[in-house]
């Protein structure tokens, strides 16, 4: 039975709470009473249906004061409201041939763009539909719409039966005969990563000089995988550093196996081996042997192909875990670092109460942090943490029964110490070296000035100056005790300059390339010595390089320095670590897990290509 007001029906179950309400509304806050009430309009005879109306139709067929109709709509609102899983909307069979769209999952997915709708209702599809693709489709006769809608799912089916091994390879047959809806997870992804494949087809094919590097890693299955990527320049210097290609070596890892997957995949992307500059590589022997290595079969592929070419090597210029445990040698601090630190955080209790003990006694911390052996940068946050809480570790470790002896040792004392500072400054170096696009010359400059620091520290530990060592600083009583560490940091300078060696080679190159306008002309290859003396000479350019540097100096250099422009090109084009791998590397054990480490190899390439 329909009553007064638009919309309005009898619902028995409301009935009940409506009644709750009083007739008269009293204002708590002014006492009650009749004079709190408004005066009421007089009531219109009474309406023969008006008790089967009940409680409803009274209210709106009087004007009643706008508090009790705001009361009675909250009422409403609180039990009137209607979920949208509640509705029960069941997707129809002909949306499919009217709009396009089947349903995955419970989910409206329109079968040209693959967008989802949030529900089942013929508006949103139809709106989506008119809005998007009605100007294409419409003019379709009906025999060319069932045509095309069997093409769309079979299209669908396709990448859904290529995708069902993800799950278990017996289940293809059943998925074969399967509706769409029953999975489709894959094919957006491979279309975006189709669609960024095909970009950087485009930018390799503009490049004028590129590099490459390479480092592996063994995965969650065991199974070590090859990580190539490319840096190039094209003619306007822009950079572009890309994820080329990730490689499983499921055999032998040898150089010869190495070189083989390279050069596929950069048979994949049709890249021309003339234009490759340089190779990063981590230093192992499988890739830098003078031999048999992966670093000389390049080098010889690249004099094969271009005559003349040689092929620049560069190792990661620095891996700061290595050089302190074997250089620094202070192993007999770290153990000890790590076994306190692990057991106090791998357990709650001891964590716990070890946490109250630092609150009590006011710490600067509130907790110590849980040391990894992967990430380096932990390791010089770990012992200045430790440093600074050592009291209270001891304290700590000698009331659960595990005193270490070592912390009252004052000579273990000033090594921590030392260690410390020395971490603390790897730290900012390796810090310093990260990211994407860096600039080869930079990274050089860089490690340069480490060098010079190593210099420095060292006459400064020779007359105890412990300027440059707070940490050490602030446990040293004796005037001596900068002489003790002295070989640590000989030893550091030596593999520094090993490490530089690479690039001592190249050094002629690198400086003509960061410095122009104060390079010598002596020092400068014969085939770039004249227009490297025009360049000089030229003031609007040089007014440039000032005010906007490198490597945006290099957009505007005119088209009349041609072989110095290539020279700048190759240099930009070099990477100087293989910190990209890195990176990538931590991406695949974040999302390489044992539950989606069935995926096929190709489906691994679009999602890490997708994350870089």
């Amino acid at each position: 039975m329909e009553f007064p007001g638009p919309g309005i029906r009898s619902e028995p179950p409301l009935q009940p709470t409506l009644q709750l309400w009083p007739r008269r509304i009293v204002n708590p806050l002014s006492g009650a009473g009749e004079s709190n009430l408004r005066p009421r309009a007089p009531k219109t005879p009474p309406d023969p249906v008006a008790p089967e109306r009940g409680l409803l139709a009274d209210v709106f067929s009087n004007p009643l004061d706008k508090r009790e109709l705001f009361l009675v709509s909250l009422s409403l609102s609180k039990v009137g409201k209607r979920k949208i899983d509640q509705e029960g909307r069941v997707f129809q069979e002909k949306w499919e041939r009217a709009y396009f769209f089947v349903e995955v999952q419970n989910i409206p997915t329109c079968l040209i763009c693959k967008q989802s709708m949030s529900v089942s209702k013929e508006y949103n599809l139809r709106r989506h539909y008119q809005t998007n693709h009605s100007k294409h489709y419409d003019q379709y006769t009906e025999r060319m719409r069932d045509e095309k809608l069997r093409e769309l799912k079979k299209g669908l089916r396709k990448y859904l039966l290529g995708s069902s091994d993800l799950v278990s390879p017996e289940r293809k047959q059943g998925l074969a005969n399967a509706s769409p809806r029953e999975k489709a997870a894959v094919q957006p992804v491979e279309d975006v990563a189709g669609n960024l494949w095909e970009k950087l087809r485009e930018k390799i094919r503009s490049f004028v000089a590129y590099s490459i590097a390479i480092d592996e890693i063994t995965d969650i299955n065991n199974t070590t995988q090859l990580a190539i990527f490319i840096r190039g320049v094209d003619e306007n210097f822009d950079v572009s550093e890309e994820l080329l290609d990730t490689v499983p070596m499921t055999g032998t890892k040898s150089a010869n196996e190495i070189f083989l997957r390279v050069e596929k995949s950069l048979k994949k992307f049709n890249i021309d081996w003339a234009k490759l500059v340089s190779v990063a590589s981590t230093g192992t022997p499988a890739m830098v042997d003078a031999n048999d290595g992966l670093v000389t079969k390049l080098k010889s592929k690249v004099a094969t192909v271009c005559k003349g070419s040689d092929l620049k090597s560069v190792c990661c210029i620095i891996h700061p875990e290595s050089l302190c445990a074997q250089k620094l040698k202070m192993d007999h601090i770290m153990s000890v670092v790590v076994n306190a630190v692990n057991w106090i955080c791998s357990r709650g209790l001891n964590h716990r109460e070890f946490t109250t003990l630092l609150y009590e006694l006011d710490s600067q911390y509130g907790s110590l942090l849980y040391y990894t052996e992967i990430k380096w940068l932990s390791r010089g946050l770990v012992l200045k943490r430790f440093f600074e809480s050592l009291e209270e570790i001891d304290s700590f470790m000698s009331s659960r029964g595990k005193p270490l002896p070592q912390l009252s040792s004052a000579d273990w004392i000033k090594d921590l110490a030392f260690l410390v500072d020395m971490t603390m400054h790897l730290n900012t170096l390796n810090l310093s070296l990260q990211g994407h696009s860096q600039i080869v010359t930079q990274m050089y400059d860089l490690i340069r000035a480490f060098l010079a620091k190593l210099c420095l520290w060292e006459t400064h530990l020779a007359r105890n100056n412990l300027a440059h060592f707070p940490t050490l600083k602030s446990v040293s009583r004796n005037e001596s005790d900068g002489l003790n560490y002295i070989p640590n940091i000989v030893a550091l300078k030596a593999e520094f300059q090993k490490r530089l060696s690479d690039f001592k080679l190249y050094e002629r190159e690198l400086t003509l390339f960061s410095s122009p306008f104060s390079v010598k002309i002596e020092s400068v290859q014969e085939a770039l010595q004249m227009e490297v003396i025009d360049l000089q000479c030229n003031t609007v350019l040089k007014t440039k390089y000032d005010k906007v540097g490198i490597p945006e100096f290099y957009k505007y250099l005119w088209s009349s320095y041609p072989k110095y422009r290539t020279h700048c090109a190759k240099i930009l084009s070099m990477f100087g670590s293989t910190y990209v791998c890195e990176q990538l590397f931590s991406i695949m054990k974040l999302s390489k897990t044992e539950y989606c480490s069935q995926l096929k190899d190709s489906r691994w390439d679009s999602v890490l290509h997708i994350a870089t």
